[in-house]
């Protein structure tokens, strides 16, 4: 048995040793790190056609109702208090809480995580209390910004989902596939190695990899501030998100018949892959689509744990969903595999 962990740790230590020399596999794993940082100000996601908004008013006021009959793209949730409208914001659970003082006073209290909603959703809720009342009726509209989320981190989530499907899908599936160029699975059978270790391997070089990117993306981008639960949920999101994904790019190695395949039908599936995710918020039904594709289950749960704080508890089902994506795709590559070694026998 220590023998045969002797040589899994082999596999791993070679194919981290030749990344590093590897142009291809440094820009997969650089480019999204750098690109997290200088590009922070960009927000991929569009700015979503409906927006989801608490509203508390004080007893004779008809806001709320004016809302619901005239604001087409706000989706009222009710609220029995002010706490409950700013903890729905805090926990991301609604794009704003508006409170309604009086007939003439509004406080907007708005999710600092997300700039461009925040933003679009600012003007929106301006010019509609601008309708309601009337110009040139004077007015005491205040925008609050909850959350100390710096911009960095609100497209951190975006650039952690990308890097980690890079690397399982496009770098894992590379590496692998360049072992059959060289003919090292041929001769691994007349070796004392197993072909179940050169797959154990290439997983766990995957995961590591993987895992040591997102944690120097959280380095780099002053995590430090993240309560020990959310660690612990980050730490869970991204081991269960790169087993997910480099499940994706065995098989893809393990299918296809040489390095230049591999890469081809990679870039193929990366792309449809990551997309739906970019795209989520446009509608309800491109986040019905979106929920299909395990990208989505990693970036919603990055979400709830980097810019709302939330724990384990906070993302378990996003958690069960990618554990059943691994699962799944593990068993498939298991099988692809085991036709391909036997094929070599």
């Amino acid at each position: 048995m220590g023998e045969k962990w002797r040589r899994i740790r082999a596999f791993v230590r070679k194919d981290l040793y030749e990344s590093v020399k590897n142009r291809s596999i440094l820009i997969a794993v650089v480019l999204p790190v750098v690109a997290s940082l200088l590009f922070g100000v960009l927000d991929t996601v569009q700015t979503p056609k409906d927006f989801s908004i608490a509203i508390y008013e004080d007893t004779g006021s008809d806001f709320a109702q004016f809302v619901a009959n005239t604001a087409v793209n706000f989706q009222l949730e009710a609220v029995s208090s002010v706490q409950q409208g700013q903890e729905l914001v805090k926990r991301g659970q609604v794009h704003g809480f508006i409170q309604v003082e009086g007939e003439n006073k509004f406080l907007v209290f708005l999710d600092s995580g997300r700039p461009v909603y925040f933003f679009s959703l600012s003007e929106s809720i301006t010019q509609l209390v601008k309708v309601y009342l009337g110009v040139p009726t004077r007015y005491d509209l205040e925008i609050i910004a909850v959350g100390d989320t710096t911009v960095s981190r609100s497209v951190l989530p975006v650039w952690i989902t990308v890097t980690m499907s890079m690397i399982g899908v496009m770098v894992v599936s590379g590496v692998f596939a360049e072992e059959k160029d060289t003919k090292t699975i041929e001769a691994i059978g007349v070796s004392p190695a197993g072909y179940g270790e050169l797959l154990l391997g290439k997983g766990l070089f995957g995961v590591l990899l993987s895992a040591g990117t997102v944690v120097i993306m959280a380095i780099l981008n002053r995590l430090q501030g993240l309560a020990f639960s959310s660690w612990i949920a980050l730490g869970g999101l991204t081991l269960v998100g790169a087993a997910c994904f480099t499940a994706i790019g065995l098989l893809i190695g393990v299918i296809a018949s040489g390095q230049s395949t591999a890469r081809s039908v990679a870039t193929v599936i990366y792309f449809p892959l990551l997309f739906p995710t970019l795209v989520s918020d446009l509608s309800s039904l491109t986040r019905i689509l979106a929920g299909l594709f395990p990208t989505f289950h990693l970036f919603v749960g990055l979400e709830a744990v980097l810019l709302h704080g939330q724990g384990v508890g906070g993302i378990l089902a996003e958690l069960v969903v990618l554990l059943f994506f691994s699962t799944v795709l593990m068993g498939v590559t298991f099988l692809a595999y085991r036709r391909m070694v036997n094929s070599y026998d």
